[in-house]
């Protein structure tokens, strides 16, 4: 027995630490010095200090409380009523209704987010041809002709999949309470409703509390459902730490979990401190409650104060509601706005607050994984932006399919500060729907200290010397333009044998081992930490990393690269074309573009920041910038002639690259 008990204790103590050692290491590194979670720079709060000065979080965290608040709230008391209304029915359809109750409980997130957000579109849809044939009569009232998803649409998706659970927590309740109670109530004079405030209500009310915790918890952890039905005007915290994990997790992100975590550790210590209280007086409430049943209602109905309360409190949630929503409107509709989606991290934020303060514009921030991303959230009506920023060959793309605007040039007087390098580009040969946001450069990111000789070719991504020490890109085109690259093709090439033979290679070297994984952000933590030694990624990522581990190397290989342009644009039937065309006037300006060169590592294309970054970066950090290291932020021209940029493929390619990707695995 006592090797039992010690083999048990053993096994729950590895089970604990399975389960809390990430956490744990996440709340260790929240307190980083550095901006790394694999090297520890010293002990310091400042990151937590940052956190409550972040204006995108600290709104994303007011937007997650409201939505979770009312949610909670209004599901609690729909969801209270619809299982008294099925405890009312007969078995068999109680039975059934139950049954489609827990559909949704079951039914993949995935699925329910991406129904509501098609349903919405297609709302809005009939309710503008309503509304102009409507406002086309001449009514007296006239009727908005554009809803979009919005804090709304959040709203009632969160009401939605929170009544089911609210539902699945009273219903044992009722059926535990003696059905006699309610008839002897209303025998004794009561109305319906005072029979519910008065009886049903105190025997039902643990399974409310649990239903509207079990709710508000929900509410505040979703991402899926949010992602698909918030729009562009509205962000959940969740989601706000997914944008910002694209490119790379911070010790800000572990902050904000760490605080989430130890929100979430005290409430469960009152809970079970609470019961703990109530199970000990649980002996004096049984004696209390013991006597006939015409009694124990009888003193229940006598208390005309608790009804005053409960009503009072009623309306006061009720009053609550009406003002939230009615402040939260009158604010989104007395302040211009404007939606922009970017990359993650591909900002300095105090830029955002800069132009608030001198546009009084509103900036509702979000972004996205990848163009493929952001694409299929155009196409499904989810993303209603203003402004984007996505990469050459994708606005090829969204031109192609007329869902760009032309901009009014006469609104963006600093295009003219943008480099001719970098104007009638083929993805826009006549400057007609972008201006260019940053540029930058592909290459091999290898560590100094675990390869034996400098790289300088792609073959390297192929080399079983380094099996298991290689990183590749974990998307199509990139994955693949490194192996047409060593095959000498062209990155934009739509011969389907030199597709397949760059798949081949790619294959190849998969079987043999030769990648650790196919990553994204992943790749900051590896190369960081020297768990890989080879990568293939960004040269303004890379500079991010050598800030953290400075055996790294960056390099364009022999064969040439892919050097890339991401550009702003304005969607077609974007709501706000006029604060759009501000924002990127703004964007493009000299200053701006200083103050993002230094943020995210990319070169501007604006002409003066170029030549003035060495100099401005001399200024603010009182040393000179590393002429090699602006190399790589700024590829000079030669390096530029090796490389080549993305263009949009043809359909069938396209759909060529999806089938190779998929027979790959990844």
């Amino acid at each position: 027995m006592k090797k039992n008990s010690a083999f048990n204790r053993i096994f729950t103590a590895l089970v604990f630490l399975f389960l809390y050692a990430p956490i744990l290491l996440l709340i260790v590194f929240s307190f980083n010095k550095g901006n790394s979670n694999t090297v520890w720079a010293g002990f310091s709060l400042d990151w937590y200090q940052k956190l409550f000065r972040d204006r995108l979080i600290m709104q994303s965290v007011y937007t997650t409380l409201l939505v979770s608040l009312l949610a909670t709230a209004i599901a609690t008391a729909a969801g209270t009523f619809a299982a008294i209304g099925f405890y009312s029915l007969r078995r068999r359809k109680r039975a059934a209704l139950t049954t489609v109750n827990n559909i949704p409980m079951m039914n993949a997130d995935i699925v329910t987010g991406v129904a509501m957000c098609l349903f919405f579109v297609a709302f809005f849809t009939l309710w503008s041809d309503f509304a102009v044939w409507f406002n086309g009569v001449q009514h007296v009232i006239e009727l908005p002709t554009r809803l979009t998803l919005g804090f709304g649409t959040l709203l009632i998706a969160h009401v939605t999949f929170n009544i089911p659970y609210v539902i699945l927590s009273v219903s044992p309740k009722l059926r535990q309470m003696d059905k006699n109670l309610v008839d002897a109530a209303m025998d004794l004079g009561c109305t319906w409703m005072q029979a519910f405030w008065k009886v049903i209500l105190p025997e039902i009310k643990p399974g409310i509390v649990s239903g509207a915790l079990t709710a508000f918890t929900m509410s505040v952890d979703d991402f899926i459902i949010s992602y698909f039905t918030a729009g562009s005007s509205s962000s959940t915290l969740a989601m706000t730490i997914y944008g910002m994990t694209k490119k790379r997790v911070t010790p800000e992100i572990n902050a904000i979990s760490t605080l989430l975590f130890v929100t979430v550790l005290l409430l469960l210590v009152i809970v079970n401190i609470r019961e703990a209280r109530l199970e000990r007086r649980g002996g004096q409430a049984a004696v209390r409650r013991r006597g006939p049943l015409a009694q124990r209602v009888s003193r229940t109905l006598s208390t005309p104060k608790g009804q005053w309360l409960r009503r009072g409190t009623a309306a006061a949630l009720a009053a609550a509601f009406v003002i939230s929503v009615t402040v939260l409107t009158s604010a989104t509709n007395a302040q211009s706005v404007v939606n922009v989606c970017s990359w993650g991290e591909y900002i300095d934020e105090e830029l955002i607050t800069q132009f608030e303060e001198e546009t009084g514009i509103i900036v509702n921030y979000q972004t996205a994984e990848s163009n493929e991303a952001l694409y299929s959230l155009l196409k499904s009506g989810a993303g209603d932006y203003d402004v984007i920023v996505p990469s050459d060959y994708m606005i090829s793309q969204l031109i192609e399919e007329d869902m760009l605007a032309e901009l009014d040039y006469g609104n963006i007087p600093n295009f003219d500060l943008i480099d001719q390098r970098f104007k009638n580009l083929p993805y826009d040969p006549e400057n007609k729907y972008t201006v260019p946001y940053a540029w930058g450069t592909v290459g091999i990111i290898y560590n100094t200290a675990m390869v034996d000789e400098p790289i300088t070719s792609w073959g390297a991504m192929f080399d079983t010397k380094y099996a298991g020490n290689v990183l590749m890109f974990r998307n199509s085109r990139d994955a693949m333009a490194t192996a047409l690259l060593y095959l000498g093709y062209s990155l934009n090439t739509t011969d389907e044998g030199e597709l397949r033979e760059a798949f081949q290679l790619l294959a190849d070297a998969k079987k043999n081992g030769v990648y650790q994984s196919f990553v994204m952000d992943e790749i900051y933590q590896k190369m960081e930490g020297g768990n890989a030694a080879i990568g293939a990624y960004y040269a303004g990522d890379y500079l991010t990393m050598l800030e953290n581990n400075e055996d790294l190397a960056f390099v364009i290989p022999d064969e040439g690269s892919n050097w890339f342009m991401d550009a702003m644009c304005v969607l077609k039937d974007a709501p706000h074309k006029e604060e759009a065309e501000a924002w990127i006037n703004f964007i493009a300006s000299t200053d701006a573009n200083l103050a993002n060169m230094d943020y995210i590592w990319y070169a501007s294309p604006n002409e003066e920041a170029l030549e003035q970054y060495p100099a401005y970066y001399e200024e603010l950090y009182e040393e000179e910038l590393d002429p090699a290291i602006y190399e790589i932020m700024a590829a000079p021209q030669e390096i530029l002639d090796r490389c080549e940029s993305y263009l949009v493929l043809p359909p069938e390619t396209r759909m060529l690259y999806n089938t190779l990707w998929t027979e790959l695995g990844i």
